[in-house]
């Protein structure tokens, strides 16, 4: 029950932060959850998103692991989360058990701190491609090919 409670906020809290019109999950569906409903949801399971091809890109990617995802292999894990990552969703939410940190941070997600989902025995990570990696002072243009201080300085 804390984990349905879990889920509605988490996704109440994401469409306050930013505009989701369209979402996908695998694992379970988790349309029901949605109470404002308005996003729209489309429900694949690991063997589909697997061997899918690529037709559109979703605004939020849900996966949840239940025992289909918990029976595969940790390689058939990482490419169905790489895919959504990499292809299919701006941002990606994952409901892991717990023991599966080394595999989610490989992966580039980062975990989402909460309490409420400590009794489940389950984490939450999440992958958003605007927050990944804050570029760094020195990558501009400043330090790099400045035409008009070539032959001025020796490096």
């Amino acid at each position: 029950m804390s984990e349905q409670n879990v889920i509605a906020s988490l996704l109440d809290d994401l469409t306050q932060m930013q505009s989701l019109k369209t979402a996908l999950c695998i694992g379970q569906d988790i349309a029901q959850y949605d109470l404002n409903k308005k996003i729209q949801w489309q429900y694949f399971n690991a063997s589909d998103i697997l061997n899918l091809p690529f037709t559109q890109r979703y605004d939020l990617g849900f996966v949840v692991f239940n025992d289909d995802l918990n029976r595969r292999s940790q390689l058939e894990r990482g490419q169905i989360i790489v895919k959504l990552r990499d292809l299919w969703a701006k941002h990606v939410v994952v409901i892991a058990p717990q023991g599966d940190d080394a595999f989610m941070r490989s992966l580039g997600l980062t975990r989402i701190v909460d309490d409420a989902l400590q009794d489940s025995q389950q984490t939450l990570w999440q992958f958003n491609i605007l927050s990944y990696k804050n570029t760094p002072d020195w990558l501009n243009s400043k330090f790099w090919a400045n035409p008009e201080n070539w032959n001025k300085f020796r490096w």
